[in-house]
């Protein structure tokens, strides 16, 4: 079954309800959707950005019409989840998104993973996307612990448009200045990232 779309879930707890989230989260809603045909791997991360949503749920999808199925939808409401969880959730960005280009698939082989979000201005659209592939990723892979880069797009609103993520071996590693002299090689930096905007790096850790 070829699961090409990722489908993130970002949200926010209320502090004194973060141990009951985590443990509902772990032992029954993610168990309860997993379960639904169509989905694949689900994996949650936490991240200490002070202005993006701390929690992330990944679910690997066959299809976005898994998320309209009965079965999703009875999934998404059974146990604790929608009534001792969900209204203690806030700041919630979910958005669908469909393989694009770098690595078929998500390895799962680090504990950590760099999401990069970000919008492209549509005239550089063709350029960034073939760099980005061509140029800048391979450049990345090669740095010890950058381990593996799957592209993402979607057309959700009010979310940017691109995410990539990266799975690395260390939180230090995307924010290194090795990172950032590899980042600046190549056609990338000149042609590419003028014409980029409302990004987001997020470093997560997988729970």
């Amino acid at each position: 079954m070829s699961m090409r779309y990722l489908h993130l879930v970002r949200m926010d707890v209320a502090h004194d309800h973060e141990a009951a989230f985590n443990e509902v989260y772990d032992k029954e809603h993610v168990p309860l959707l997993k379960a639904v045909p169509g989905v694949g791997r689900a994996t949650r991360y936490r991240n200490p950005s002070p202005t993006d949503p701390r929690y992330i749920a990944a679910y690997e999808l066959e299809s976005p019409a898994v998320l309209g199925s009965p079965q999703w939808k009875t999934a998404a409401e059974s146990g604790r989840w929608p009534t001792d969880i969900r209204p203690h959730t806030m700041n919630r960005q979910i958005a669908t998104y469909e393989w694009v280009g770098c690595s078929p698939e998500l390895t799962y082989k680090t504990p950590y993973v760099f999401w990069v979000l970000m919008d492209v201005e549509p005239h550089r659209e063709a350029l960034f996307n073939e760099l980005y592939d061509t140029e800048h990723v391979p450049l990345l892979l090669k740095l010890p612990g950058c381990v593996n880069v799957v592209r993402y797009r979607t057309g959700a609103a009010g979310v940017p448009r691109y995410l990539a993520a990266y799975e690395v071996e260390r939180t230090d590693l995307p924010m290194s200045k090795a990172w950032n002299d590899t980042s600046d090689i190549g056609r990338w930096k000149p042609e590419v990232r003028p014409y980029t905007y409302n990004k987001r790096f997020i470093v997560g850790e997988r729970i």
